[in-house]
């Protein structure tokens, strides 16, 4: 039923109307008449918590529909968000889901714990929607793409890892090549308001984050005493092993530290975050975000800000690629 013309002709309107919320609740009525009421749901409370993501306080129905959210998500029920695959080599492709333009709280408030001072809570809007792939770039993708492997932990669906800032750009001007399309990492505005899908905890899913959720180190419960302690896996996990956020994404919380576009500043704070140029200077530090899998939670929050020289690669480093249609 999702080769249905009339669904796909719904997705297309999702990305036709930008942040207009009308052709997503027409697509949930749709399903609710195809006896899909679970994606339904789904998809109506995650609008719901985008409408309000900038004044949580005045919501308090927001913890309930958030935590419905996540239930869902963890049962299985994958949202119905537009999708753009494309092939990189025979049994090798890259999937992106559309993130519309949105308004968002980025930065933690004083209160989160863990929380650092580079962290300035302020609202930003972006104006213009992209694709974001759904996980960081896999060592297949990566291999199909530049010919090798770097990581170090090895394993095909597993994300690409001991890759720099600047080996990431050669990999986005290589895809841009092959495909026709100007591919790119994304500014660190986008990958936060991604990240949190209409969120304000300090992580997707609520305000503590156990390691089934993420791959992160579990051993410590501190500063989020409140979660459960959990594991410690001591490497990269295959993309994809847990829960996806309310627009389809994966390991955003954990895995490995994804690079961002940006230059790094102190103050996040930008007149305009749909800027996608950056100077190209040798040693300007470059952005990380999403914490890895040898953190605590509280390194792995929405909210968490790292950075590193663009030429420095760890065995935790990764990243993952969006473009435009523009």
């Amino acid at each position: 039923m999702s080769d249905s013309p009339v669904y796909r002709g719904l997705l297309d309107g999702i990305v036709e109307y930008g942040a207009d919320a009308t052709p997503r609740l027409i697509l949930a009525d749709w399903l609710d008449e195809h006896d899909r009421p679970d994606e339904a749901e789904l998809m109506r409370l995650h609008v719901a918590l985008l409408a309000t993501c900038c004044a949580p306080d005045q919501h308090p129905e927001r913890v309930r529909q958030q935590a419905r959210i996540v239930e869902l998500l963890t049962a299985g029920v994958l949202p119905c968000v537009p999708r753009q695959t494309i092939a990189l080599a025979e049994g090798v492709e890259m999937t992106f889901a559309w993130i519309p333009p949105g308004t968002f709280l980025m930065g933690s408030p004083p209160e989160e714990p863990a929380r650092f001072d580079n962290e300035t809570l302020h609202e930003v809007t972006l104006t213009r929607g992209f694709y974001l792939g759904i996980h960081a770039v896999t060592q297949a993708q990566w291999q199909s793409v530049m010919g090798d492997n770097p990581s170090y932990f090895k394993g095909e669906n597993r994300p690409v890892e001991q890759v720099s800032w600047d080996d990431s750009q050669a990999f986005c001007t290589k895809l841009s090549q092959a495909q026709g399309r100007q591919f790119r990492l994304p500014m660190e505005a986008e990958w936060e308001y991604a990240c949190r899908a209409g969120t304000t905890t300090a992580f997707f899913f609520g305000a503590t984050l156990s390691t089934d959720q993420a791959n992160c180190d579990g051993r410590y419960s501190y500063p989020y005493g409140t979660g459960a302690k959990g594991v410690y896996r001591k490497q990269t996990t295959s993309v994809g092993d847990f829960p996806p956020n309310a627009w389809g994404l994966f390991d955003l919380h954990g895995n490995v530290w994804e690079w961002c576009q940006d230059e790094y500043r102190d103050d996040e704070e930008s007149e305009d975050r749909d800027i996608v140029e950056t100077e190209n200077i040798e040693y300007t530090a470059r952005v990380l975000r999403g914490g890895s899998w040898l953190y605590h939670p509280g390194r792995c929050r929405s909210a968490t800000r790292s950075r590193d020289a663009p030429s420095f690669r760890v065995y935790y480093f990764g990243f993952r690629v969006a473009f435009r249609l523009d």
